[in-house]
């Protein structure tokens, strides 16, 4: 299956809403048949409207759907309506088949199939942006037809790339600062053809696939990344002119699919991650040295004052702080005592816990 957003998707604009019904009464629109999804040997012939009006066909298998969906095998399992009077003629068939107008998209009956006869296609690649947009219209046909082993699938794909625990997020924030390495080093800021933005997961669409369709493993860490990000990083407007941001490693978000409780969500938890970095100062570098030792308070505070001036950009991730609270030997050659040192490292490592464990109450998703 191709990486990029099928047109008119679901999460490709902010409502998913259209009426067929009337597109099919005020229109005559075109027909044609799917140029992958449509096999010679099919035994039912699905058909459904594209966004644009095109009515498309689909000829597939019936028992492949029927072993997938209890719901589907339910619906073959009627009799067919015949032609009044005969007792053999199916009243509506197609290519020699049963044929079945469908109420959804077509967009998404090729997302919801492609899972059964593509499905290396349909893994999608790690960190794609563009997965909660593909896998949309297959996760709501899925949930629909009970295809339960489908849905697990697919959630499964969007699991990999949020993180549902700490070691999983530091796993991921260490892959991508090797990502961010490899891109800087090129004049365009791309490799193999994209910028960084285009190798790492979007949080917008996760969080508006995962409160659409009940995922809610994935809304912590999608709220993280996306509490790092200025509200003016708009995915369509940066790649309208691609080579002013992105070409820098500039970190982009869907703003425009996020609904008024997922924004009244992330401000609250912005501001009490403001609030737990400011707390950094005063909880891991303000106690003063044990051992008295000439020297140690000076030092913590110069380190604090440090991470204040010289790390702007991770002065807005707590997460990122606490880590490099937990290695000041490789940031600093002037460090407090050994007995500080230890203990600031302590009480970093515990603090990241805490704050990943608070990530639910933060952003009020409990």
């Amino acid at each position: 299956m191709a990486d990029e957003i099928p047109p008119n998707s679901p999460l490709s604009s902010a409502s998913s809403d259209t009426d067929y019904s009337s597109a099919s009464v005020t229109t005559a629109p075109t027909s044609e048949r799917h140029p992958d999804l449509y096999y010679d040997d099919g035994t039912v012939v699905l058909s459904a409207l594209t966004q644009n009006g095109t009515r498309q066909y689909f000829k597939v298998h019936k028992s492949v759907l029927c072993r997938h969906s209890p719901v589907i095998a339910d619906m073959f399992a009627i009799p067919p309506l015949l032609v009044p009077g005969s007792s053999t003629c199916i009243a509506e068939t197609y290519d020699g088949v049963v044929h079945v107008q469908m109420p959804d998209s077509a967009e998404e009956l090729v997302s919801f199939l492609t899972m059964f006869y593509d499905p290396l296609g349909a893994a999608y690649k790690r960190f794609d942006p563009n997965t909660p947009v593909l896998v949309e219209g297959a996760l709501k046909l899925a949930t629909k037809f009970e295809c339960d082993a489908v849905r697990h699938r697919i959630i499964e794909n969007l699991e990999a790339d949020w993180p549902q625990t700490l070691a999983q997020w530091d796993a991921r924030r260490a892959e991508a600062v090797i990502l961010r390495s490899e891109h800087s080093l090129q004049l365009t800021g791309k490799v193999g053809g994209r910028y960084l933005d285009d190798r790492l997961p979007e949080p917008a669409s996760a969080i508006r696939i995962a409160s659409d369709h009940g995922i809610p493993s994935l809304l912590p860490a999608a709220f993280y990344q996306l509490a790092l990000l200025s509200t003016d990083a708009d995915w369509d407007a940066y790649r309208a002119n691609p080579g002013k941001h992105l070409r820098f490693g500039a970190r982009t978000a869907r703003w425009r699919l996020l609904d008024k409780r997922d924004l009244m969500r992330l401000v609250h938890g912005q501001k009490l991650l403001a609030g737990y970095t400011r707390a950094v100062g005063t909880d891991i570098f303000g106690p003063r040295c044990q051992r008295g030792v000439k020297g140690c308070t000076k030092a913590r505070n110069d380190c604090w004052k440090y991470f204040q001036e010289n790390a702007p950009n991770s002065m807005d991730d707590p997460l990122d702080i606490l880590y490099d609270c937990m290695r000041l030997d490789t940031l600093f050659t002037e460090l407090p005592c050994t007995a500080c040192t230890t203990e600031i490292t302590v009480m970093a490592e515990k603090k990241r816990r805490e704050l990943w464990r608070s990530l639910p109450a933060f952003f009020n998703l409990q």
